[in-house]
């Protein structure tokens, strides 16, 4: 670990749901810390996200269209790991040019104070995929998002593929399906998949479960985080992407799995509505072996444990 103290990782929405989980990995690990995070309206970045490890670290409230009042902060990081997101999928259709803000502008602005001598993990998106015609999705599947924040998704990552090549950077990018865990949004609209069975169960509500066929990957965050750090010691140079598969699992066995763990709770089956059906990504499965030849082992916490530490911080949380 002392190997690492003298270097510095930047986290870029470092104060969200997985940017605290990425910071809090990298601190444990040793590294130096910097978080820059606006805490923009609707991104769910939290100075209480970082609680165990703000008074230790760099924060700097700054919102991105300003970084050039960062900018040689950023430019002196040795790590940056991009999580700037908006993850509202139905908002975005409401409000595409705020998507297209948070999903696709803001990258450009980090991008400007980003050089060759730095590594950079951009984190994707499943989304980006679309319906592909395939049942198994590598990284050479072809991409067309059927929604906005796909599209926004994949354009940031195009920003990181043109600039890897004309800037020389070193680009990686980690596209990876729904995750869930501590640290998540709990009140609003946006609480995912897994948070808005959980709440839903939580206040004793019938949890509707959209076809009994349907299936979703989850990857819980902490599991994210240790990817994410194992990807920052690999040797890879100008753009590489990167799957995480995670566990795949019908949806109706997932809420029969919280509704066990939660001790009450039931679900009805009903027809997928025509605006969810417009967007759904269907049920192709990530293929992760070329993250495993890179990384060898991918973390993967017990889904029961998993979610057992989730339902329990949203009852702490709610």
């Amino acid at each position: 670990m002392t190997e690492n103290y003298n270097r510095t990782v930047l986290v870029a929405g470092g104060a969200g749901f997985l940017g605290s989980h990425i910071a809090k990995r990298f601190f444990y690990e040793g590294y130096k810390v910097l978080v820059l995070d606006g805490l923009l309206d609707g991104c769910g970045g939290n100075e209480r996200n970082l609680e165990p490890i703000l008074k230790n670290i760099d924060f700097l409230k700054v919102d991105i269209r300003d970084a050039k009042k960062v900018a040689d902060e950023i430019e002196k990081c040795d790590l940056i790991v991009d999580c700037m997101a908006w993850t509202s999928h139905h908002k975005a259709l409401q409000d595409p040019i705020y998507d297209l803000q948070l999903n696709a502008e803001s990258h450009l602005h980090l991008l400007k104070y980003l050089n060759s001598n730095q590594k950079i993990i951009y984190l994707g998106s499943r989304s980006q995929y679309g319906v592909p015609d395939v049942s198994v999705i590598n990284e050479e599947t072809s991409m067309v998002p059927v929604d906005i924040q796909g599209i926004h998704k994949l354009a940031a990552e195009s920003y990181y593929r043109v600039y890897a090549r004309l800037k020389k950077l070193n680009v990686v990018s980690l596209r990876f399906p729904n995750c869930f865990g501590e640290n998540q949004p709990t009140q609003g609209e946006d609480v995912g998949l897994v948070g808005g069975f959980i709440r839903n169960l939580l206040d004793k509500k019938i949890v509707e479960v959209f076809g009994s066929r349907r299936r979703r990957a989850l990857v819980y965050a902490p599991d994210l985080a240790e990817v994410v750090l194992r990807l920052s010691r690999t040797s890879t140079s100008g753009f590489s992407a990167f799957n995480i598969k995670g566990k795949d699992i019908h949806i109706k066995s997932l809420v029969e799995i919280l509704i066990e763990l939660i001790g009450h709770g039931a679900y009805q089956l009903t027809p997928l509505p025509a605006d969810i059906t417009a967007i759904d990504v269907g049920n192709a499965v990530f293929d992760n072996t070329k993250l495993g030849e890179v990384i060898e082992d991918i973390p993967l916490t017990d889904l029961r444990e998993a979610l057992t530490v989730t339902i329990k911080y949203f009852k702490e949380n709610l």
